[in-house]
């Protein structure tokens, strides 16, 4: 039998990896899935401008493989990334600043801010390194793509926005729990959620990144990743 291969998982925060990791083992039964937990957006970090944004992720991968894996035991990088409502106009950019609000926050419709310049600026910067990233096959010699929830993944995975840190690692561990032992029913989840984008990865992308309130709605490409079916079953059934 041939070796496993192993299947990288990219994603901002812990919370993201306690809720799609065991789904995505079982649904991914033939590879050796893993995650990379980047703490955060790598798109817009300070020090990160654009044009570096393929070496970055790079970075990422090397940092995972070590001294101890090749780009020849990968079989793929998926990268998963929040859209944070980046494609909106920039007069959708709206400064607020009231006390005990955390910002930015996210409305159906704008972004509130005490800063309006700096989230325009945020916007326009990971719109750059999405350009790059979204039409890149392969990074570092394996094969690559990259996938969006919008706004964010709390918002795809539980229609819900602007969560506290205690609410995401909750909503997060209960998601996971509940299509941990029926990775089938997720996999019905991303693909008839009304949230999942038609269209050929090319067009999900192309439909995200109109100028209009696409990346603040709840959309999400990630089922152009997952099989029809897959065979694990519960032994606990």
């Amino acid at each position: 039998m041939p070796k496993k291969k192993i299947l990288l998982f990219i994603v901002e925060g812990p919370t993201d990896e306690s809720a799609l990791s065991t789904a995505f083992s079982r649904i991914f039964s033939s590879d050796v899935v893993k995650f990379q937990v980047v703490h955060g957006d790598i798109l817009t970090r300070d020090f990160v401008k654009p044009e570096r944004i393929v070496a970055t992720v790079n970075e990422e991968i090397k940092a995972f493989r070590g001294n101890v894996f090749k780009p020849a035991d990968f079989c793929k990088v998926v990268h998963l990334i929040d859209m944070d409502g980046v494609y909106i106009p920039d007069n959708s950019v709206v400064k607020e600043d009231e006390p005990d609000k955390v910002y930015p926050f996210y409305t159906g419709t704008q972004i509130l801010t005490p800063s309006p310049n700096d989230i325009i600026d945020r916007n326009k910067r990971k719109r750059d390194a999405i350009a790059k990233l979204s039409a890149i096959g392969k990074i570092g010699g394996i094969s690559y793509s990259l996938y969006y929830f919008s706004c964010n993944l709390d918002h795809v995975l539980h229609d819900k926005n602007n969560l506290s840190d205690a609410e995401k690692i909750q909503l997060s561990n209960s998601f996971g729990l509940q299509y941990a032992e029926d990775p089938n029913a997720f996999i019905q989840f991303m693909k008839t959620g009304s949230f999942a984008v038609p269209g050929t990865y090319p067009q999900t992308w192309s439909f995200i990144k109109q100028t209009g309130l696409h990346s603040l709605e709840r959309h999400s490409n990630l089922h152009l990743e997952l099989p029809d079916h897959c065979d694990w079953t519960s032994p606990h059934k």
